[in-house]
């Protein structure tokens, strides 16, 4: 088994796979602007999972899981604007995005794995 030592060196070693994830955050993050640019990032995201090492293997899970955690909350809180509680949502759920690509941006130039990436909330 491998030390965090040796999966931070191997992560510094393997620049053209982090700069990848580091695109598909900002792909994410440009979304807020222009929806159509996160579905580029998913398709990225699965091209890419299957190869990473073991800390962006966690931080492609997030951004996957981001992606249709984050189309489900959308699609609900633009339903709910028919009856106004949509548009305290909407909000809601453009921070909550916000919220977790920080973090995940965080926690990739740190080198570090994200912990829980299967969390529905951060």
């Amino acid at each position: 088994m491998q030390t965090n030592n040796e999966l931070n060196t191997l992560l510094k070693n393997d620049k053209s796979a982090k700069k990848v994830a580091y695109g598909i955050y900002y792909l994410y993050l440009i979304g807020v602007v222009l929806p159509m640019l996160p579905i580029v990032g998913i398709i990225f995201a699965y091209i890419f999972e299957n190869d990473a090492q073991t800390i962006l293997k966690s931080h492609y899970q997030y951004l996957i899981r981001s992606f249709w955690i984050g189309l489900l909350y959308f699609t609900l809180s633009t339903i709910l604007i028919v009856v106004a509680v949509g548009l305290i949502l909407v909000p809601i759920c453009i921070l909550w995005w916000l919220i977790r690509m920080i973090r995940g941006l965080k926690a990739l130039m740190r080198n570090e794995p994200i912990l829980n990436p299967k969390t529905w909330i951060f």
